[in-house]
């Protein structure tokens, strides 16, 4: 299943990033689209089908996911191609308007898909919205996708405790207290999967974004 989730990122990535353009510089595209192509041929050499639709590539029909921060960005994307594969996806967001037009949406367009108010930061928000996805889902989870992040423009000397404090709890701390929460629900499934969202800023230092590269080196 895990190798399942991989190659369907890896495949789905081009999909996902023209979706999250508007989110992104326009630099930073073209570099990411190819990126996307060349993972896509690789996995044509690997035995996939040119020319097939993505349905009969892939199915996650009958299984459970969890996305954070499902509403906007990468997020939005993310939870749209699994539902479009067939998952029955739960998400969450700090806005509750936002959440509902989001899930609207997603009706309209036949996605079978939940949402909850949460903030990750909050450990009782968290446990609150493991408690609805273990409820709505009988227990089970097959995937969950950490995908929550954000990022306060300041350099280094200028943060405060309690910016690091935030960034740190929402980036970094709020993936790992999530992972161990599901941990019940993906071993009930017998088939889970954690995905972790990380960030070229891990890598390669980015203007203003020193916290948010630190927390995001997974």
């Amino acid at each position: 299943m895990l190798n399942l989730i991989n190659r369907l990122i890896s495949i789905n990535i081009c999909h996902i990033l023209e979706r999250y353009n508007r989110y992104i510089g326009p630099h930073w595209l073209p570099k990411m689209l190819r990126y996307g192509q060349e993972r896509k041929k690789l996995s044509s050499k690997m035995g996939e089908t040119e020319g097939c639709s993505k349905h009969k590539r892939w199915s996650l029909q009958g299984m459970t996911a969890l996305v954070t921060g499902g509403t906007k960005g990468i997020g939005h994307a993310i939870v749209e191609e699994l539902a479009g594969l067939g998952a029955i996806v739960h998400t969450c967001s700090r806005t509750e308007t936002e959440l509902n037009d989001c899930l609207l949406e997603w009706k309209a367009k036949g996605f079978r898909v939940t949402g909850s108010v949460c903030d990750v930061s909050n450990q009782a928000q968290r446990e609150n919205l493991l408690n609805t996805v273990s409820s709505q889902f009988n227990g089970k989870l097959n995937i969950l996708i950490n995908n929550v992040g954000t990022n306060i423009a300041k350099t280094v000397m200028d943060y405060t405790t309690e910016d690091v404090s935030f960034l740190t709890s929402t980036n970094f701390e709020s993936a790992y207290n999530i992972s161990v929460l599901a941990h019940p629900l993906l071993i009930a499934s017998g088939a889970g999967s954690i995905v972790f969202i990380s960030s070229i800023a891990g890598i390669t230092p980015a203007y203003l974004m020193p916290i948010y590269g630190a927390n995001k080196v997974f």
